[in-house]
């Protein structure tokens, strides 16, 4: 996972840290339940970003009508949301071959792969990590993933002008912490390894949504450059 600058999302991945070191020490209800918490605060993190970057595009091209030379940053904009699409996209596609993997095993997500517990709704296989390993790590699919993160990290830098990629790239909070692993204690294979290797399908899934959570974050820098360079004003600033 990236470092992200903004208070709240330091403090999920913090959070997150702390599990996942407690989790080693105490399979018990109670980190899957912090867990969860994480999740549910990173999705809702996901929804706010949505709907603070669905309001931009039109803002955008209204902007860029003033001159005939801003209509190139108007025409970049799909470019932008259909790439976030496509790789939210590809991360569920994920989330949901290990949540059937876990649970019933029927090729789709479905009710059989939930369980009613105490009122509350939750994942059958939550604890299994057999699923995630053999998928994750044995199949190859966590270093497809980061191949793949990689690239739509350098697809939402290609929206800026030549000058500005370097500054728009800075901003983008897609990463993937490719060190930590070849310093582990433990020894893994890969980055994959490190971080999908017997990890529970519920410790699994906040890294999921903290992905999509940099993409949309991705998107919105993405679209905060466009936004700058027709006058609109932004986040960001740049040459």
């Amino acid at each position: 996972m990236s470092i992200p600058k903004e208070p709240r999302q330091l403090m999920i991945n913090v959070m997150y840290l702390v599990l996942t070191a407690l989790l080693a020490l105490n399979v018990s209800a109670e980190i899957f339940n912090a867990f969860e918490m994480v999740d549910k605060g990173l999705k809702s993190a996901n929804a706010t970003l949505d709907e603070s970057n669905s309001h931009l595009p039109a803002v955008i091209k209204e902007a860029a009508k003033k001159k005939a030379s801003l209509a190139t940053y108007a025409d970049r904009i799909d470019g932008v949301t259909t790439l976030s699409k496509e790789a939210t996209a590809y991360v569920k596609g994920i989330m949901d071959k290990l949540i059937d993997e876990s649970g019933n095993r029927n090729g789709s997500v479905d009710g059989g792969d939930y369980i009613e517990a105490e009122g509350v709704t939750e994942l059958l296989g939550k604890r299994d990590y057999a699923g995630t390993t053999r998928l994750m790590v044995d199949e190859g699919l966590g270093e497809e993933l980061k191949k793949k993160m990689m690239e739509y990290k350098a697809g939402f830098a290609k929206v800026a002008d030549e000058a500005d990629k370097k500054a728009l790239e800075s901003k983008i909070p897609i990463g993937i912490d490719d060190v930590s692993w070849t310093k582990s204690v433990n020894k893994k294979e890969n980055w994959a390894d490190f971080t999908f290797g017997h990890m529970p399908l519920g410790a699994c899934m906040p890294i999921f949504s903290k992905f999509i959570n940099d993409i949309k974050a991705s998107e919105a820098s993405a679209l905060n450059y466009l936004a700058s360079k027709v006058g609109v004003g932004g986040e960001y600033c740049f040459g």
